[in-house]
Parts: C-alpha cells; sequence; structure tokens
C-alpha cells in the first residue's frame, strides 16, 4: 500500500506546553543567572567536595519530615554552582521567576491553621522531549488530536447531539461513520504524523511561563472587580514552553495512505481526507477562534500588545496561504481551551460554582488561561497553544524571522560558556582538593608509621629520633634559628647524653649534635671556638 508524504514546517506562535506527566523538581534543578540549569543528583555529588557530600548525608540521615525537602533543596541551591557545572539541559526564565523561586527555595510558603506548613510549590511542568537528543518535540499524537478535533467539528456542522444520551465516542463513530467495534473504519488510520523535531540545524532554548487564570468578563461585587476563583486563592502552574515566533523551527510530515489498489472497500473507511481537506478543516475550525479570542484578550487589556500585532501582521500575509490549503492553523497542548477541544453545537463545559452552589453547563468558558511572565500579571500575556502548520513549503518564509530568534541563541551560547567555565573549574578545584586529600593521607601515614617505630624504641632512642625529625623539619621550612625547637631539644639531649650507659647511642646522638651545631647559626664568638667540647666526649669510653 502506498502512502502520499507531506513535509510539515510548524512555527509556535504563542507559548506551547505539551506536557509529559514529567516535572522539574527542585530537587532536580536550580534556578540562577535568568537559567533553570536541570541535574542529575548522582553526577552532581561527584561534583562536590567531600565535605558538602558529608553535610548531604547528614541531611538525608535525618527522620522524614516537612522540612528534610528543604534542606535538600537549599543543600542543592547552596552549592548550585557545582550543580550548574554538571547540568545536562538549561531552561530560559525571567527575573520574576527567578525572584519567585529564590524567594521559596528551601524555605516555608506560608502556615495553615493549627500552624502546619505548606511546601513551596516549585514543581515545573516539563514540556515533550527527545529522550535521546534532550530537544523539544512536537508529539505526533498531539496534533493528530487536533487535527481530529477539527474534522469531526467540520462533519458535525454546528448540530446538536442526537438524543441526550449520546457519549463522545458515539458521537465520533457517528461522525466518522463507523462503529465502536470497527476500529479499522476510522478514517484516521489512514493519517499519520511523526513527532515534528526541531529543524535541522537549529537551536531553541525553551521558557518558563506562569500559566495564570483571568476571568473573560468583567464580574463586579459591591464596586470591587472579582478575580478568578483561582486568582483569588492565589493559584499558578509554571510550564515550561516552546517560546514564540520562532520561524519553521519545527519539521515534521503528514502521511495518507492511498487505498487505490485495494478491491474490498467494505473493510476500509468510507471517509478519506486529503491534504487539502485537513489543511481546510483545520482553518475553518481554529482561525475563528484564534480571532475571536484576539478580541477578547484585547478587549479585556490582558494582551500583550506587541505580540498581538505582530500575529496581526503574519494572518494578512500568510491569507493566501491559508485560503488555498498550503498553510493551517492549529492549537494543542495544555490550556488549548475548552472551545478549541469540543465541537460546536454539542460543546457543554462545566462550570463550578462556590458555597457548594450546584454546578452548571454552558457552550463557553467563563475564565481563559494565559502565559504570564509575572504571578499577578494582568497585562502582557499571551494565549497558550497556538502553531502554525506549512504543508510542503517551498522558498522563503513570507515573513521576517524574530529578532527574538538571536537573542535566544545569544543567551544560549552564553549559558552554554557558563556551564563549560564552570565545569572546567569545579573538576580543577576538586582535582586540586583530591591531590591535597591525598598529599594529607600520605603525610598522616607517614605520621603514624614514625610513631608507630617511635613506640618500639628506647626513651633514649625516641629522643635521638625526635631531634633528628625536629631539626630535618625546621631545616625544610628555613626556621633553623638559634631560639628554635631544635636548639632547646639539642641542648637537653648533649645533657641527657653524658648519663648514658650505652657507648653506641652515646656516639649517635654525639654524630647528630656535630651535624646541628654545623647548621645552627652561632655567635662570632662562638663559631670561631667550634664545636664544644661536650659533644666530643660523648663518643669516649669514659665520661
Amino acid at each position: 500500500m502506498k502512502a502520499h508524504y507531506h513535509a510539515l514546517a510548524i512555527t509556535p506562535l504563542s507559548p506551547v506546553h505539551m506536557g509529559t506527566n514529567d516535572d522539574y523538581e527542585p530537587t532536580n534543578y536550580v534556578i540562577d543567572g535568568g537559567a533553570l540549569f536541570e541535574f542529575d543528583a548522582l553526577a552532581a555529588l561527584h561534583m562536590l567536595p567531600s565535605s558538602e557530600r558529608q553535610c548531604l548525608d547528614r541531611i538525608l540521615s535525618y527522620k522524614p519530615t516537612q522540612n528534610l525537602l528543604q534542606e535538600v533543596q537549599a543543600f542543592f541551591y547552596k552549592n548550585r554552582q557545582a550543580m550548574i557545572a554538571c547540568s545536562r539541559r538549561q531552561v530560559r526564565v525571567n527575573p520574576s521567576i527567578e525572584a519567585f523561586y529564590k524567594e521559596r527555595v528551601g524555605k516555608v510558603a506560608q502556615h495553615e491553621q493549627g500552624g502546619k506548613k505548606v511546601q513551596n510549590c516549585l514543581q515545573i511542568e516539563r514540556t515533550a522531549w527527545n529522550p535521546v537528543s534532550g530537544h523539544p518535540i512536537l508529539p505526533g499524537s498531539g496534533l493528530k488530536g487536533a487535527i481530529r478535533t477539527a474534522l469531526l467539528d467540520e462533519k458535525n456542522a454546528g448540530r446538536p447531539l442526537q438524543g441526550r444520551k449520546e457519549c463522545n465516542r458515539e458521537l465520533q463513530n457517528r461522525l466518522f461513520d463507523y462503529r465502536a467495534d470497527q476500529f479499522e473504519l476510522d478514517p484516521m488510520r489512514l493519517i499519520g504524523l511523526s513527532d515534528a523535531s526541531l529543524a535541522e540545524g537549529r537551536e531553541l532554548p525553551t521558557r518558563v511561563w506562569f500559566g495564570l487564570n483571568r476571568k473573560k468578563q468583567p464580574v463586579w461585587k459591591n464596586g470591587q472587580l472579582v478575580a478568578s476563583k483561582d486568582d483569588q486563592q492565589g493559584l499558578y502552574q509554571l510550564l515550561e514552553c516552546l517560546p514564540p515566533m520562532h520561524a519553521r523551527s519545527f519539521e515534521g510530515s503528514l502521511s495518507i495512505q492511498d487505498l487505490a489498489p485495494i478491491e474490498d472497500v467494505s473493510k476500509t473507511p468510507r471517509l478519506r481526507f486529503s491534504m487539502q481537506n485537513i489543511a481546510a478543516a483545520c482553518n475553518r475550525f481554529y482561525r475563528p477562534i484564534l480571532q475571536r479570542e484576539l478580541k477578547l484578550l484585547r478587549k479585556r487589556g490582558y494582551l500583550d500588545e506587541a505580540w498581538g500585532m505582530r500575529i496581526g501582521v503574519l494572518l494578512e500575509q500568510f491569507g493566501p496561504l491559508l485560503d488555498d490549503g498550503r498553510a493551517f492553523l492549529l492549537r494543542v497542548g495544555r490550556h488549548s481551551g475548552a472551545e478549541s477541544v469540543s465541537l460546536e453545537g454539542v460543546r457543554k463545559i462545566r462550570i463550578l460554582k462556590r458555597n457548594g452552589e450546584k454546578h452548571e453547563w454552558r457552550d463557553s468558558a467563563k475564565t481563559v488561561w494565559l502565559a504570564g511572565n509575572e504571578r499577578k500579571a494582568q497585562t502582557g500575556l499571551l494565549p497558550f497553544g497556538w502553531l502554525l502548520v506549512e504543508t510542503d513549503p517551498e522558498g522563503s518564509l513570507p515573513w521576517q524571522a524574530s529578532q527574538r530568534l538571536d537573542e535566544d541563541l545569544g543567551w544560549l551560547t552564553e549559558i552554554r560558556e557558563r556551564v563549560a567555565w564552570l565545569a572546567e573549574t569545579t573538576a580543577q578545584a576538586r582535582a586540586e582538593q583530591e591531590e591535597r586529600q591525598r598529599r594529607q593521607a600520605e603525610e598522616e601515614a607517614a605520621r603514624r608509621a614514625v610513631e608507630e617505630a617511635l613506640a618500639n624504641l628506647s626513651p633514649e632512642q625516641q629522643q635521638i629520633a625526635k631531634l633528628r625529625r625536629v631539626f630535618e623539619e625546621e631545616q625544610a621550612k628555613g626556621v633553623l634559628i638559634a631560639g628554635s625547637q631544635t636548639a632547646d631539644l639539642r641542648m637537653k639531649l648533649l645533657r641527657d647524653a653524658r648519663q648514658w650507659e650505652d657507648l653506641e647511642l652515646r656516639r649517635e646522638a654525639a654524630t647528630l649534635l656535630r651535624d646541628i651545631v654545623a647548621k645552627l647559626p652561632w655567635s662570632k664568638k662562638a663559631k670561631k671556638q667550634g664545636i664544644p667540647a661536650e659533644v666530643d666526649g660523648l663518643d669516649s669510653v669514659s665520661r
């Protein structure tokens, strides 16, 4: 069976988060200098000095409590230079999010009634990525799901459900003309979408945004503007997103199976969609949603006007391509909005009420989720999830690439240089520390060996050995002076050795004393006199 393949060039128009249920946890990342640095805890431990590893061991040995996570967070943040040096992924953050993180990492956010501590919510939801390269991707399943919604909406044409009990699956089966037990007749089986990966040679640093819930229409109570329930409770989300306006940053492919060679059409989907059908359905469904959303956000004052102007220009420039099916819009991922994932005519959105009141059903949501740089932002916000998809693109772009591309690439270069420099300096410091520890261990071993050897000597031998060791150490350090420890021990040995019975020990003491006297600084008078006669007398038979 043959297939027709179409190349796709995809541009995120707004922040896009297609999650995987994985998070950046505050115990495997740190934020510093405008970047989130994800690290592997085991790899990070090898970058730490032994004293810090012992400190972490002590923290982890405590009984698990609410404070334990905070202490681990604080530990990694304190040692963030080592964490950055071994980071495997870097994500861009703005100053507000960095300040938000630093205010909370390793600390208690608040207290509930009764004094119970509440942990800071610093988990950051991670967008989809390639586990081999670590680069972000647009999962084909998510793209295909968005296309399916548009095709279903076109087939439904705004009609209501057939009976109150018709469920979502039954609706889809009816619109696509197949029964639930006839999976092979689903027309979407003929459409395949690959995961969209970064275009060859492209770099794209992802960013962290606040997910903020805002009311679509103003609600006033007692002269005060009422915020959304989530906003009142101070709820927020931290989402890693693909940055907007990086032209053709992702590449994928869409395939459509050709069923012409098959003779038994009873076992094939009765509906068939061409690339032209898909593009037209997506534009018919998503384009009005984008236009309504832009109008709403402008009216409420939420919209980032610079972004809104660029979108307006882009839609005008891409108008001919959208009209003839060479490009189409999609809405994907987290916070795409209920209107973008449900069909006209059958849409029912549950609206929750306060104070235990019964919920109601509406054909549109009362709030909208927006991407913001600050947790309490009311302006400069962007919608989530918008993509522009070009089919079989040819030639240059009909719009200019964003300056933000150069800014992001410049940022990425600086961050990688910082990581490389820290990795080098940290490794060097670690090597120097290990060398110091090695020398200290050798010196300690040598000291213990000397102490063990001294322990087996007689008191006279120990006195000689001690003077010899002190003499050699002070000579090596250049502190051999008249008032040094060597000078004091020399005089004591001279006095004590006169009383020794063992002639060999007296001779050994005399040899050492001659060597020391020759190298000690003496007065001019003492130098003329030479070595004292008392030393010469030590190695004689009679005393």
